[in-house]
């Protein structure tokens, strides 16, 4: 059937209408949509990001450590209360896929091989060794008592490595809808954050089995970073760090 060029006119503007917020909240051709939600832990500060497709972090040395998986790939030390670039290294390894830190040196995971390589966290993060884990898809890790802890992705299951990179055990994480982009541990409990839903999961210790699901800020979630006091939030939809309090709701 024929339309009036006014009813042309009411099809072309709700089309820009729906792609523009398909657009606002979409990190890529595949990123399923998430409607905004309220975050249900006070949201302190936010900031917004320099990576356009981060994926993890880490806080070490009074930093926050944001590893960038667009193009080459990307490290990028951030100053917390100002969300800053100090500065940024592209790794000779190719994009990294996750991060975290023991202290004394920062770990940064290569999603193309799941080799996790050991840098200086200063001046200007010189690789050091390299570790194969033999993991597919290594998309959130985080270093507990003399422990790593890695979440592979294409598995779906976390893994124990001793400080020398030995493997150990591992755990099945959820039924397998989740896109796990960060983990790590904070105010005393395991968390990820599940790019595809939309949400900051809480994990069990004992077995690494969800026990709570808890709305974002953003769209997208990706990367955790913990400073001892706040949880620092990465999204990739909304292009933001957020600074959470979990303690209040």
């Amino acid at each position: 059937m024929n339309k009036s060029p006014a009813e042309f006119r009411l099809a072309r503007a709700a089309l820009l209408l729906a792609t523009a917020a398909l657009m606002s909240c979409s990190a890529g051709p595949s990123a399923p949509e998430i409607p905004k939600r309220t975050s249900y832990f006070e949201v302190v500060r936010f900031f917004k990001t320099p990576a356009r497709g981060s994926v993890d972090m880490t806080y070490a040395k009074q930093y926050i450590w944001l590893v960038d998986e667009e193009g080459a790939g990307m490290i990028y030390k951030i100053d917390p209360d100002t969300g800053s670039v100090l500065s940024s290294v592209t790794p000779s390894y190719g994009p990294p896929s996750a991060v975290c830190a023991d202290g004394t040196y920062l770990y940064v995971a290569h999603g193309a091989t799941g080799d996790v390589y050991r840098h200086l966290l200063e001046p200007r993060l010189e690789e050091v060794a390299r570790f194969p884990t033999g993991l597919g898809d290594i998309r959130g890790m985080y270093f507990y008592a003399g422990t790593f802890y890695v979440f592979d992705q294409a598995t779906r299951g976390v893994y124990e490595f001793d400080a020398g990179w030995t493997p150990g055990r591992w755990w099945r994480v959820g039924p397998g809808e989740e896109i796990i982009r960060g983990l790590a541990r904070a105010d005393g409990r395991v968390w990820s954050a599940d790019w595809r839903n939309g949400w900051l999961n809480r994990h069990g210790e004992l077995n690494f089995d969800v026990d709570g699901k808890f709305c974002t800020p953003g769209c997208h979630p990706a990367g955790l970073a913990w400073d001892g006091d706040y949880l620092f939030l990465g999204d990739t939809g909304s292009r933001r760090i957020y600074k959470l309090d979990l303690k209040l709701k």
